[in-house]
Order: C-alpha cells, then structure tokens, then sequence
C-alpha cells in the first residue's frame, strides 16, 4: 500500500477520529509538489477542495500530469479534493521562488488542520537537475534557499498557534533549518520537524547548543535504499521505510514508501545499514574536501548538460547508455575533475564488490560493463573503465 491507497482506505477520517500521524506527514508533503502557482492569489486563504477545482478546471492544467514529484503531487491533490480527511484543510501564505542563474528553488505554503495545529509545507528537488545541484552544494556550503525558510517562518507564524515543519528531500532538509533558525518564540510554538530523506546538515555549520533546542522534535525517515538522507545524518529518531522498488533513485520517491494503515511500514534494519550504494555514498563524501565537492559539482553536471541531460527522469530511464555518455564527457574535465570521478567511481565499484573475492569482482565488473557497452560508441568511456580496473587489478597485486 502507498500514499494513494491510504488516501482511498482512510480519507474519510476525520482528524478527529484519527489524529495527524506520520503518512499524512508524508501526503502533505507530496502534495506540495504540485505546484499552486497561478492557480493560488497572493495572502489568500482557500480549502483544498475549491483548489483543486480551480486546479483542474483551468484549461492550462486540465489534463496536466507534469513530470516525476510534480506529477505525484497533482495525483495526491486530486486524491485529497473530495476526502473528509483533506477537504477543508485551507492552504495559504503559497510563495514561489525559482532563479536558475543562482541555482535558487524555493516553495512553501501553510496548511491549516481541523485540530487547530498548521503544517508547514517546504518543497524539495523536483525533475529537474538544477535542483539537484542545490542539494549537492548543501555537501559543502550554504544555498539561498536556506535563507528563504528562515524568512518564511519568521514572517508568517504566531505565537498562537502550533506548527508541524515538513518537507521532502531538499524540503526535509529546509524544514529543520528553518526551525533551528527562526525566532525563539516561533520555535517554541513547533510541534514536531519531520525531514523525509532530506540531508542533514552540514558538520561545522551550524551551533550545537541551537540544535540541541529542536532535536527531540526532529525526525528523519529514509528509504532502505537511501542517497540523499544519507548526506549528514543528524537525527535522534530515524524511521527506515520499506520501498517497492530496488532503484535508488526512485526509492527517493515517497510514492514508493510503504504503508501498512496509518504508519509507514518499517524495513529490516539490515538493509540500510549493509546498503553499498549508501556506504559508498558516505565514504566518498567523507573523504573529500569541500574544494573537491565543489569541482567536482560544477564538472558533473556540466558532463550532465554536454550529455543532454536536463532531467532525472532521463537519467533514471536512459540506463547504462545515458550513464556512458556522462562517462564521455567527464573524460574531458579538467585532470582534478576527472581523479575526483574515477575515485568515485573506484569507491563505488569496491562497495559494490565488498563481500565477494576481489579477482571475482573485478572480471565480473569486466564482463558486466562489455556486455553494456557491446553496441554503444564509447571509446573514451571504454579507456577510463580500463584504467580503473587495471587500477584495481593493481591494487589487488600489492594487497596480496
């Protein structure tokens, strides 16, 4: 079961029957994904149902199904519009903010519940790679929208009423930096902060002792198959989501989450902490400098562009050929780039490899990538993914 099937077994409960509980956490949070602009007049107040029906009625978005997590989004406002549960929840204080030249994404809206409590809403990554490069720039410095979420609360909430900070991914991150942030009395009036696989944040920039005010309200919930809420894990409570799919980037989608009534289904503790893909992720990040970080940023997703790569969808869907493509272009980076790509790629290739006889690895990874690469034109790709193997091969000569 997923979001959409909680919302069709459980919608018409109020919350009054069943309290806010951690997959509403979840809907909410998809919801905002949807994207309200020009459907949503500035400093108004509208109930979720008459939204969604000026939404769809409009000619510009009727049929609208938009790409990845906006398009979820839309699938969960037509979901909620006619429920008990969601109905009369009103949105408001809806601010969007896009500038590509500073790689600036930024949205939020407020949710007011029938229980007198509002959420706030902080939207993370879409599709589009621009703000996926946002989230690799929070590995080693800080980004405009983090200014952004402080400001938000900061404006529009009061003493007199309790808030609930959500957010998914970049947004998860937003939410407990805004609430570490804002002012004392608005963080006072905050419930609970809850970062659905949303980085964390980054070791020695923030205060300690302003972290330690917010952390037992603050939760983290990653999929088993996690690549972003592994960035800077900080939480005290951690839930580790089951997923419906083996694919790390779509297990970033919360539409894979699983739900079992109203709690998120709970995976074996040992798929998170043995998953190579994650480990792999967290050591690269350790290991390098901020200096690193940064080249190595700008050069892949310069590699990305020179590819044709514009949205994560493309890259989810293209495979290993769209992956040997980026392969082609990183060969061009500049000599500090490229040892940045080819550890990276070393890293991921022994985490990957990690448990099985080294010669078998690494003739196995031989076979693996010619078999791919038999009917793509990759000579450049063909001769770095031979010096890191003969690299590894190398290695292994010492190690024995």
């Amino acid at each position: 079961m997923n979001i959409l099937d909680y919302i069709r077994q459980r919608g018409d409960l109020s919350f009054k029957a069943d309290p806010f509980n951690e997959v509403d956490n979840l809907v909410f949070s998809q919801l905002i994904y949807a994207g309200f602009g020009g459907s949503i007049e500035n400093n108004e107040r509208i109930k979720i149902q008459d939204l969604a029906k000026r939404y769809f009625s409009s000619p510009d978005n009727n049929g609208k199904h938009g790409k990845s997590f906006s398009r979820d989004g839309l699938l969960v406002l037509d979901a909620i519009k006619d429920t008990e549960r969601y109905k009369d929840c009103v949105i408001h204080n809806f601010v969007s903010i896009l500038h590509e030249d500073t790689t600036e994404q930024f949205e939020a809206c407020m949710i007011d519940l029938p229980d007198k409590t509002t959420v706030i809403c902080f939207k993370g990554t879409d599709d589009s790679l621009i703000g996926w490069k946002e989230d690799c720039y929070l590995s080693y410095k800080s980004i405009a929208s983090q200014d952004d979420s402080v400001r938000y609360l900061n404006q529009h909430c009061n003493i007199f009423r309790k808030y609930r900070i959500l957010g998914h991914s970049k947004g998860g991150h937003l939410a407990i930096y805004s609430a570490m942030h804002c002012n004392p009395f608005i963080r006072s009036r905050i419930i609970e902060v809850v970062s659905n696989d949303g980085p964390g944040l980054r070791p020695g920039s923030f205060d300690e002792k302003e972290f330690n005010k917010i952390k037992d309200r603050y939760e983290l919930i990653v999929p088993e198959k996690d690549g972003v809420g592994t960035i800077f894990e900080m939480a005290k409570n951690k839930t580790i989501a089951k997923v419906s799919t083996k694919n790390i980037v779509e297990a970033h989608s919360m539409m894979s989450w699983q739900i079992d009534a109203n709690r998120i289904k709970k995976a074996e503790g040992d798929s998170y902490q043995t998953d190579k893909t994650r480990i792999a992720l967290v050591n690269f990040l350790n290991e390098s400098s901020p200096e690193q970080k940064e080249i190595f940023t700008e050069e892949i997703f310069k590699a990305f562009n020179e590819a044709g790569i514009t949205t994560v969808s493309q890259l989810a869907r293209g495979g290993m050929p769209v992956i040997f493509r980026v392969i082609r272009e990183l060969a061009e980076m500049d000599s500090v780039a490229r040892s940045i790509a080819l550890n990276l790629a070393k890293t991921f290739s022994i985490s990957v490899s990690s448990g099985l006889g080294f010669s078998k690895a690494v003739e196995e990874k031989r076979e693996n990538l010619r078999a791919k690469a038999k009917n793509i034109e990759i000579s450049l790709a063909s001769k770095l993914i031979d010096s890191y193997l003969k690299e590894m091969k190398e290695k292994e000569k010492e190690e024995q």
